[in-house]
């Protein structure tokens, strides 16, 4: 572990630490919960950068803070109930696709993940004229439903944002007219090196996201974003509140990666099951390690990109003794498609993710 990454560890939440110090009076601790880490830091604002003028994170010392906490109307996790929209059982593995280059035949399957950020441009227009369009483009069967993944790296996840509130609005209209089986909300980022208002205000995206979106009739799924306990409690409150959150979603394929952090971070989750009154679906987009252990809680729908991702580099999943998938080099001729490798790479992820659910659990 390089010296950049212990230090990024030390700024870990982590259960039973004791608060630092320069959280005891701060106004926020009550939605923050107070930081609890394993370094020195006397708290969050240890992280500011000390540049007020040019700072763009949401700090209470950098001059936009107040437009940023103007935006979102304040911190706290609230909205008003939204209509409870009918959602069709989703399987346990959905194939996620990118475009549909090198692909010469429509792929038979019942459901796709597709990026969010594909279907609209910076006015909020669709940039497709139909679902037929969107079926050509990405090599699609008539009967293929369709859940757009709002998790990405942060600049595509930003344009989501800055469509800004009738933006938005028109983008998801548009997903409406094309029938779009469901959304999970953009994941903007929670960030271990910055002070936690910009945590705070990156929640309060989320839920805005999330509200907007079922408010419009569009099927969704709350990204409950967090990393630190309070951040779960918060969400398990607003959940409880809100039966028109029938499905939620998480990502382990950044910050979470960590076979340590992936554990805790499962437990935390595992507790929003306990705050609902009913079973919730969770899409989840890495994390097979825990899914076992998610799926004892949730009804689990891993969403999985490699198939996809390893075709269009010419590589095939097989089953290993242990029954771990493991990729072998397939070279194609030049200009022929990657419709089999594709087909294959579903087929076994499929057997794959089935069979190793219940040994993938780790302890809690």
């Amino acid at each position: 572990m390089s010296r950049e990454q212990r230090a990024f560890k030390r700024l870990w939440s982590k259960p039973g630490a004791p608060m630092s110090l320069g959280c005891i009076g701060c106004p926020e601790k009550g939605i923050c919960g107070g930081q609890t880490v394993d370094g020195g830091s006397f708290s969050c604002l240890d992280q500011c950068c000390g540049s007020p003028v040019t700072c763009q994170i949401v700090c209470p010392d950098a001059h936009i803070y107040a437009d940023r906490i103007r935006e979102v109307k304040g911190l706290a996790l609230d909205t008003a109930r939204g209509p409870l929209l009918p959602i069709d059982q989703l399987p346990p593995y959905v194939p996620m696709f990118f475009h549909g280059s090198a692909l010469e035949k429509t792929v038979d399957t019942a459901i796709i993940a597709i990026p969010l950020y594909r279907f609209f441009d910076r006015n909020g227009d669709c940039r497709f004229e139909d679902l037929q369009s969107v079926r050509e483009a990405f090599k699609l069967a008539p009967v293929t439903k369709i859940i757009l993944s709002g998790v990405a790296q942060d600049r595509e996840v930003e344009k989501w944002w800055k469509l800004e509130h009738l933006g938005r609005v028109k983008a998801i209209g548009n997903l409406r007219r094309l029938g779009i089986a469901m959304v999970t909300t953009p994941n903007f980022s929670l960030i271990v090196d910055r002070p936690r208002w910009d945590d705070l205000h990156s929640m309060r995206r989320i839920v805005l996201a999330y509200h907007e979106l079922v408010s419009e009739g569009q099927p969704a799924a709350l990204h409950v974003n967090g990393r630190a306990a309070t951040d779960f409690e918060r969400w398990g409150d607003y959940i409880a509140g809100h039966p028109e959150v029938t499905h939620i979603a998480y990502e382990f394929t950044t910050g979470t990666r960590n076979p340590d952090r992936m554990v805790q971070h499962a437990s935390w989750l595992a507790g929003l099951s306990r705050a609902s009154s009913r079973r919730l679906g969770l899409l989840l987009r890495g994390g097979s390690l825990v899914s076992g252990l998610l799926a004892e809680h949730f009804d689990v729908s891993f969403i999985d990109s490699s198939p996809f991702e390893k075709a269009q580099h010419r590589q095939v999943a097989v089953l290993d003794e242990q029954g771990q998938r493991r990729w072998d080099e397939r070279p194609t001729t030049t200009g022929q498609p990657v419709d089999q490798l594709l087909e294959e790479n579903i087929r076994v992820s499929k057997l794959w993710f089935a069979s190793n659910m219940p040994k993938a659990k780790l302890a809690a």
